[in-house]
């Protein structure tokens, strides 16, 4: 797979893909427009929160997720998508780990001040790419 993350990020900050068919925990991948990904474990319910969180610093040119720090439990490391194997839907939806939910485009956004991207952050960004 010759992708890269920056090619999910959309064209403002970032975009949200979220794993379809999911009923106990709402997992979301997040691309943004300097290369980075999020990954992020939400449970569902009455107490709905964030379970855990992670960073890399984009993707392999085989579409390997290059995690910064893997989380130290065993649970959540299985948790963790590995590879993206397939792009489908002109890119709005991903096959990870060859698995059959997929992570599905769920919106773009255009800053993301908690997870660092405010608004001069990404208008310098968004003026980086452009030079190049």
């Amino acid at each position: 797979m010759a992708a890269n993350a920056v090619d999910f990020a959309g064209t403002l900050c970032g975009c949200r893909y979220e794993k379809e068919l999911e009923t106990h925990f709402r997992d979301c991948l997040l691309f943004y427009i300097d290369g980075r990904i999020r990954f992020e474990r939400y449970c569902y319910g009455e107490a709905a929160c964030l379970v855990f969180s992670l960073w890399a610093n984009g993707l392999d040119e085989t579409g390997k997720i290059l995690w910064v720090k893997e989380p130290e439990f065993e649970v959540d490391q299985k948790a963790i998508p590995r590879v993206i194997t397939d792009v489908q839907e002109n890119g709005t939806a991903l096959q990870v780990d060859n698995q059959r939910k997929r992570y599905v485009k769920a919106e773009e956004f255009d800053e993301d001040k908690p997870n660092g991207y405010g608004r001069f952050k990404v208008f310098l960004l968004r003026r980086k790419l452009k030079k190049h």
